[in-house]
């Protein structure tokens, strides 16, 4: 039996900051990839906080694999009295969500500079 592909374009970097946690995403987020996001997000050592941001700036892909680990992290971490935001460019995740009309469902801001 041989293991499943292991993404090598893929990085997920932790920032904690007094009042949010922001988690940076990068490369593509799809069916191979959403197992770590996964680990990343509903790990309570490195995610903790009333809020989390989820910064897809660096992101070049997002699938429905991605998509819907994203809605059950939120639905997660609200069930926990967290808040998540998406912080997208003008980029392919970005246009993704709002066709399918989910910048009704998350707050998505401006990443940050820098």
């Amino acid at each position: 039996m041989t293991s499943p592909p292991v993404p090598q374009d893929v990085a997920f970097d932790v920032v904690q900051h007094p009042d949010r946690t922001v988690v940076v995403a990068r490369g593509e987020l799809d069916v191979l990839s959403v197992p770590q996001l996964r680990r990343v997000l509903y790990d309570p050592v490195h995610v903790s906080g009333p809020a989390v941001v989820v910064d897809l700036s660096l992101v070049t892909f997002l699938d429905s694999v991605g998509i819907g680990a994203l809605v059950a992290a939120r639905r997660w971490l609200t069930s926990r009295g967290a808040t998540m935001t998406l912080a997208c460019g003008d980029n392919q995740p970005h246009r993704v969500l709002r066709m399918m009309g989910l910048d009704k469902v998350f707050d998505i801001i401006a990443p940050e500079p820098g």
